[in-house]
């Protein structure tokens, strides 16, 4: 380890410049986008389908006080726990809702650009400890904000929120060990579990590597006391954000997706062989946009934030650095965090042990990497020709590799230059770091050669950084039609709305596919839903039918008796999808199948009602209108929320059935547990399922219509519960299509009753022959005990710090830890620090 030192500071520092810089830099990048489309930001997958969505949706459950549960999310969903992951836990979410909401989506290409702009500032500041140089450590941080970690998740919003602020958390370490602050890291560690608990256990993996590779450091001042002090600090802060992370854990539980874990050999390594050439192409080429892998091509891990590109200077200067400081803490981490990254069960504990690849930890190492380049560029000492030299290899190496011909078809033959998919797109991106390599070459020349403005070098990177971003979205957002189609059918669609929802009028739709939660812009409950964090109800009941509920519910218009289940009245079908309506007309008058049901609930009688969908696609639905991109279709035989049931089906039967016949069956019986069968067997008698798996379209109705006569005749709800007023000519248990949850409690006619969770996923509740006021309440479970815990902590955390507290003087007031031999004053300053540091001891 060289000798290090402390630095007072006594002149500005660029904290500004930072802030700035990165925040234009991105601002840019975004601007040609939103003057094509009058203002707003259009990119293209996840950022359209989900991002701008849920900040609609978002801020219209917060404008209203609506914090409970979600009606307007999947078949519903609790608020909080759904949106912790995405946006809850967001400084910059809750930005926006101070703003006018007409300006909300608007504002997101200018919160991403703040984004960027604290990413900036934050590793600049941790930069700024290991690099002399302001405009090297300035360069530094822009390297992390404009990663190509960073580019390619622009296509996940919310990810740039746990970037912009993870340097904190490295910072306050090296505040709380170095410069006695107490309290600083659990303050930081509290906000990066309320930005968003997934990344919050990656960070903690990182944040104990980062620790025993500092341990060692003479300017790393640690002991076991201070070890014991970090650790009291990050439990205690972990607590105060119990507000959100202990809802969220629990809600989480039962999530397929979290209990998935590698065995036997996918632990050791990864069944896709071009995943580990794809991590280290990324380091040395700007990166693929999501979902398209260019060079090496695969279907899997498209979405998985593989990329680590440093704009203009590549590896450069993280391989010099290795080279010339093999027994450096930022080396041997960076290598340690190589081979996480290479084992797959390694690489799974950054996301609490998960067998689902992803590389979205790559931002940590990434910032130490920014670090090793500033300090490179700014220690004269340092030769770069080992970086320069291996990255043109590298980049020579890949340039090959295009050239290579891909498996040919059957029966054709193998043509050069077609292993990439897009072949110029390629070329133009191996163009683009070739270029930036040799600007690499002319800046280190004048370094070496004394001659370097480091203000050029800082808007050489900047400039870089634009590029950079500009050739990944640009290549994967929409076309200006696409773009400007989406503003006016998503966005703007709300306008055209056959009907909408009220607190006394509820109801939900369906939609066409790739137009999932367009309904969430509208404000209109659908049963379609491009949400990964839903109720987990919902996941058991779609898992009991056997329809895949992974990251979206997107049930087949086949799967018709659903709609009747879950009270979908409208079915939009977008003009552009599939045959038009003149061809399912014509279609449906050829079809021999049976005559619609003449039963309607809010048609006209003297209505066409020739005018039908496919009958096999969606029986009962009929053409009602239409708008500039939607027909609209109103399903006939509609059943309002809330209906009785006087049939059951025992799970045990439903199991030996297959998952088809299941779902045919619940328009006319509860699927209940055994016990749950004998504690109504009073009021429920057995149905038999039939042998056959079809369901007519004949039984479906009678199903249909046997509900609606026992179905609410009034039905109002909130973010608080619901109210169902019903009339039964006999006992029966009363069904809501509401997904079942801990945090649900029911009266009927004001006395409590006993919440039961049917068909694998929603609820029901006993009512009695006469009317019935049937009232539901909803609280979030378990968030009055986070909030208590989180207040508990937060009152330990102050005792803490008064206990505690010290005047700062010597150490205290160490900004700076530089790693340069040739600095005699910095080696004397070191010589002062120990020192100190010794009579600290004392």
């Amino acid at each position: 380890m060289k000798k290090s030192c402390g630095n007072i500071r006594s002149y500005k520092e660029k904290y500004l410049s930072a802030f700035l810089i990165g925040f234009i830099v991105m601002l840019l990048t975004t601007l040609p986008m939103m003057l094509t489309e009058r203002g707003y930001f259009i990119y293209f997958g996840d950022y359209n389908a989900q991002q701008i969505p849920f900040y609609s949706l978002a801020n219209d459950t917060v404008r209203s006080g609506s914090f409970g549960w979600n009606w307007f999310t999947d078949l519903g969903s609790d608020f909080m726990t759904s949106y912790s992951f995405y946006l809850f836990g967001s400084p910059f979410f809750w930005l926006s809702t101070i703003l006018p909401r007409g300006l909300v989506i608007y504002s997101m290409p200018f919160l991403l650009a703040m984004k960027h702009g604290f990413a900036s500032l934050t590793a600049y500041i941790y930069i700024r400890r290991f690099v002399r140089g302001k405009n090297a450590a300035l360069t530094g941080a822009l390297l992390y904000a404009f990663s190509g970690f960073q580019v390619y998740n622009i296509f996940f919003n919310h990810f740039q929120d746990v970037t912009a602020f993870f340097p904190l958390m490295l910072i306050a370490m090296e505040e709380n060990i170095n410069c006695r602050r107490k309290g600083v890291f659990a303050l930081s560690v509290a906000l990066m579990a309320c930005v968003n608990y997934y990344f919050f256990a990656g960070q903690a993996v990182f944040l104990v590597l980062y620790y025993l590779f500092r341990m060692r450091c003479k300017d790393f001042h640690t002991s076991w006391k201070q070890f014991f002090g970090l650790v009291f600090e990050a439990v205690i802060g972990s607590l105060m954000a119990a507000f959100i992370l202990l809802p969220s854990a629990m809600a989480l539980m039962g999530n397929y997706r979290i209990s998935e874990h590698a065995y036997g050999a996918d632990m050791v390594a990864y069944y896709d062989k071009t995943l580990i050439p794809r991590i280290i192409q990324t380091f040395f080429m700007p990166s693929d946009p999501p979902a398209y892998p260019n060079l090496l091509r695969s279907d899997y891990e498209k979405w998985a934030s593989i990329g680590g590109y440093l704009p203009l200077f590549s590896m450069v200067g993280v391989l010099s650095f290795m080279r010339m400081h093999k027994k450096h803490w930022a080396a041997r981490l960076l290598i340690c965090c190589g081979i996480f990254a290479l084992i797959p069960v390694l690489n799974s504990l950054f996301q609490a042990a998960n067998s689902y690849y992803y590389a979205r930890w790559f931002y940590m190492p990434i910032l130490i990497m920014a670090m090793m380049t500033a300090h490179s560029l700014d220690d004269e000492n340092c030769d770069c020709k080992f970086g320069l030299r291996f990255c043109a290899v590298m980049l020579a190496a890949l340039a090959v590799m295009g050239v290579f011909p891909a498996k040919p078809e059957d029966g054709k033959k193998a043509k050069l230059f077609t292993m990439a998919d897009d072949v110029l797109y390629f070329y133009l991106t191996i163009g683009v770091a070739v270029v930036f390599l040799i600007c690499t070459f002319f800046i280190l020349r004048r370094k070496q050669k004394g001659t370097l403005s480091t203000r050029f070098m800082v808007g050489v990177t900047a400039a870089a950084s634009v590029i950079c971003i500009i050739t990944t979205s640009l290549y994967g957002a929409n076309t200006i039609g696409d773009s400007r189609k989406y503003i006016s059918a998503a966005i703007e669609g709300g306008d055209g709305v056959y009907e909408k929802v009220t607190e006394d009028n509820f109801f939900r739709i369906d939609i066409s596919e790739d137009c999932d939660n367009y309904p969430m812009i509208w404000g209109l409950p659908s049963m379609r839903a491009f949400q990964s964090v839903v109720s987990t109800s919902i996941m058991d009941f779609y898992s009991f039918i056997g329809i895949q509920r992974d990251v979206a519910s997107r049930a087949e218009l086949s799967n018709y008796p659903l709609r009747g289940l879950f009270s979908v009245k409208y079915y939009y079908k977008e003009k552009t999808k599939g045959c038009s309506y003149e061809e399912l007309l014509s279609a449906s008058m050829q079809s021999s199948a049976e005559p619609e049901p003449s039963s309607k609930t809010s048609a006209s009688d003297d209505e066409d009602t020739s005018r039908v969908i496919i009958p096999d696609e969606l029986p009962s639905f009929k053409y009602i209108g239409e708008n500039e991109h939607f027909e609209i279709y109103e399903n006939q035989l509609y059943i309002p929320m809330g209906f009785g049931y006087d049939k059951y089906v025992k799970k045990s039967d439903a199991d030996n059935k297959s998952k088809l016949q299941r779902q045919n069956v619940l328009m006319k019986a509860l699927v209940l547990s055994d016990e749950q069968a004998e504690k109504y067997s009073d009021i429920l008698t057995e149905y038999e399922m039939p042998a056959s798996s079809a369901l007519s379209r004949n039984t479906y109705t009678v199903f249909c219509k046997e509900k609606r006569m026992c179905c609410s005749k009034k039905f109002t709800y909130d973010s608080h519960g619901f109210t169902s007023v019903i009339d039964l000519s006999k006992p029966q248990l009363v069904f809501f299509s509401v997904p079942y949850s801990e945090g649900w409690t029911a009266e009927v006619n004001g006395v409590p009753a006993d919440v039961e969770r049917v068909d694998e996923g929603f609820m029901a509740v006993r009512a009695d022959t006469g009317e019935n006021t049937i009232v539901f309440r909803y609280e979030t479970p378990y968030l009055r005990t986070g909030i208590i815990i989180s207040l508990c902590s937060a009152a330990v955390l102050v005792i803490y710090v008064l206990i505690f507290r010290r005047k700062r003087g010597g150490l205290s007031d160490m900004k700076h830890y530089y790693d340069y031999t040739s600095c005699e004053k910095i080696q004397a300053a070191q010589q002062y620090c120990d020192s100190l540091f010794k009579k600290e001891r004392k």
